[in-house]
């Protein structure tokens, strides 16, 4: 059991030094593109929310 469990972990180490990690400023840009995506999104859907808010008002 102790040999798969370090075996595991060996992989792993193998597989994570393989990885190409992105540059810092690439991060920034994804993150960036993140939250601007999540803000529009959240902005739309406050509207929409709004419009029918006040349409039910209307209605009732």
């Amino acid at each position: 059991m102790l040999q798969k469990i370090t075996q595991y972990f060996r992989e792993v180490s193998n597989e994570l030094k393989q990885t190409t990690w992105p540059t810092k400023d690439a991060t920034k840009r994804m993150a960036l593109l993140v939250v601007a995506v999540a803000t529009l999104i959240a902005l739309y859907l406050g509207g929409i929310d709004f419009l029918l808010q006040k349409a039910m008002e209307i209605l009732i």
